[in-house]
C-alpha cells in the first residue's frame, strides 16, 4: 500500500499544469472527428449515416412534385381551406356585384401616380394582366390568340369613364370569369395597376387623335431631313 501511494505521489509530481488542457483538447479533437466521419453520407458507405441530430435531415416537408407520405391521396400540394388568405394579405370586403359600395369606399386612388408607382404598375400589369388584356390593354393577350374568350378593351370609352375605385374593384374582386387578384397583389400594387391602366388609356387617346397617315408622313419627313 505504501509503495502504491509513493508511486502515485511521484506521478502527480511529474504531471505539469499544461497536461490537463492538452488532454481535454485531445479528447475534444477525437470526438469531433468521430462526429464528422459518422455523419458523412458518401465517403465510406451507401448505408444511411449515423445522425446525431436528425431534425435537419429528416424534416416534415416535401420537395416540389414529391408525393406525400402523410395524406392518403399522396397529394402534397393541398387546397387551402375556404377564405384562406396569405399572412401578409388583407381581405377584400366586397364581392363582384358590390360595385357601388366599392366606388363609395374608394372614390379615387389614395396614392399618387409617381414614376415609381407607374413602374410598379407596369411590372405587375405585365405579369398579371397582360396575358389576357394585351400589352396596350386592348384585350388581345396571348390567351386570346389561343382561343380563350376575349376580355374587354381597357382603352374603350366605357372603360375610360370608370372611376379609379371601379377599376380597383374589378382587379380586387374579379369580374365575370376574371378571378380576384386581392390575394395575389397587395393593395398598393393594385392601385399602381390602376394608374398604369390610366396611362394606357391616355396613350390610346393620343394615338387616336393623330390623323391617319400622319405617322408615316412624319417618318418620311425625318428621313428627308436626315438626307
Amino acid at each position: 500500500m505504501c509503495d502504491w501511494l509513493k508511486h502515485k505521489e511521484v506521478a502527480m509530481r511529474r504531471l505539469r499544469w499544461w497536461h490537463i488542457p492538452l488532454g481535454i483538447a485531445a479528447v475534444a479533437f477525437a470526438v469531433f472527428w468521430v462526429l464528422v466521419l459518422s455523419g458523412q453520407k458518401t465517403w465510406f458507405s451507401e448505408q444511411p449515416p449515423l445522425m446525431i441530430i436528425p431534425d435537419m435531415d429528416d424534416q416534415f416537408r416535401v420537395d416540389p412534385q414529391e408525393a406525400s407520405r402523410f395524406f392518403a391521396d399522396r397529394r402534397s400540394f393541398r387546397t387551402p381551406p375556404e377564405h384562406t388568405v396569405p399572412r401578409n394579405a388583407s381581405a377584400y370586403p366586397f364581392g363582384q356585384a358590390d360595385v357601388a359600395e366599392a366606388e363609395k369606399r374608394f372614390p379615387t386612388a389614395p396614392i399618387p401616380a409617381t414614376p415609381f408607382v407607374l413602374a410598379l404598375g407596369k411590372n405587375r400589369y405585365e405579369a398579371f394582366c397582360q396575358p389576357c388584356h394585351g400589352p396596350e390593354g386592348k384585350g388581345d393577350g396571348t390567351i386570346v390568340q389561343r382561343g380563350f374568350v376575349q376580355p374587354p378593351d381597357l382603352t374603350r370609352p366605357e372603360a375610360r369613364a370608370y372611376s379609379d375605385g371601379r377599376i380597383f374593384h374589378v382587379i380586387s374582386a374579379g369580374q365575370n370569369i376574371m378571378p380576384s387578384y386581392a390575394g395575389k397583389l397587395t393593395e398598393p400594387e393594385r392601385w399602381a395597376i390602376v394608374h398604369y391602366i390610366r396611362k394606357l388609356q391616355q396613350s390610346a387617346m393620343t394615338a387616336a387623335a393623330v390623323p391617319a397617315g400622319a405617322g408615316a408622313l412624319s417618318q418620311v419627313n425625318k428621313r428627308g431631313e436626315g438626307q
